[in-house]
């Protein structure tokens, strides 16, 4: 072949090879150009996402652990978890004070409740017409601030031989008597009948306690001799409900029996 041919020849072809080069390099610019966009669009999401996720708070708490709620408890037993804790004195520590300040004493009734707003605790058994803030120097002293600034005592009725009634008071956490005086209501016929009730009864106030409380224990807060048998009030410090048992003053058996859960 001449050199004249080749020469011919071999221009066509340069210009083939060049021009596919070109196109060549323009599809991959092409290409490169369109991943970088679709990576700039990308980029920019991810970023808000990122941003998103980590600069706020969770928005679901962590749970906090279930609270089972308490049984609501009626007026009477909420008045029952006041008073019972706030008192310190027994009720037979009680009544052994309150007999002991009327001479020839016996029991007819006590109760546990709140102590008159001017009550006053003193050593003697006279009663006390104003409350003293403070304690004294003959023993005197105001009833003792419990529960909200209430005194817890006991509230007790004790009969001299004769059937006249006293109306004594004892405060339920020192135990000092508060007040002592004689019930003005009583006549002739009240006395008679209240000291007969007494000689009738064989079986003392603490017998009755003793069989009231043999099977159910609590807390006793109150004790009354009624015409054939001693009623007593007995707490149950776990549900707060009040259980009434009337035990026969002449034998040591529970007659009736009634719950309290108001």
């Amino acid at each position: 072949m001449s050199t004249s041919l080749r020469h011919r020849l071999r221009g066509p072809a340069v210009v083939c090879l060049a021009a596919s080069c070109a196109l060549l390099l323009a599809a991959c610019g092409s290409e490169q150009k369109e991943t970088t966009t679709t990576s700039a669009r990308i980029a920019p999401a991810q970023t808000e996402s990122t941003a998103s996720s980590s600069g706020s708070p969770s928005a679901s708490p962590s749970a906090s652990p279930s609270v089972s709620a308490s049984p609501r408890l009626t007026d009477d037993q909420a008045e029952r978890q006041r008073l019972v804790p706030a008192t310190k004195v027994t009720w037979d520590k009680a009544t052994q004070t309150a007999v002991a300040a009327v001479p020839q004493g016996k029991l007819v009734e006590t109760e546990l409740t709140w102590a008159p707003p001017n009550a006053t605790a003193s050593g003697s058994a006279t009663a006390t017409a104003t409350a003293s803030p403070s304690v004294s120097a003959d023993a005197s002293a105001s009833a003792s601030p419990s529960a909200g600034g209430r005194t817890p005592a006991w509230h007790t009725s004790v009969a001299t031989s004769d059937g006249t009634l006293h109306d004594v008071w004892v405060d339920g956490v020192s135990g000092k008597v508060i007040s002592d005086k004689p019930d003005a209501d009583q006549d002739a016929e009240d006395k008679q009948e209240l000291a007969d009730r007494l000689k009738r009864a064989t079986v003392t106030p603490e017998q009755a306690v003793q069989t009231a409380t043999q099977d159910n224990k609590g807390t006793v807060t109150a004790v009354e001799l009624d015409d054939d048998a001693w009623s007593v009030d007995v707490v149950d410090t776990g549900n707060w409900d009040k259980t009434t048992y009337e035990v026969s003053t002449t034998e040591r058996r529970v007659l009736r029996q009634e719950v309290d859960r108001d």
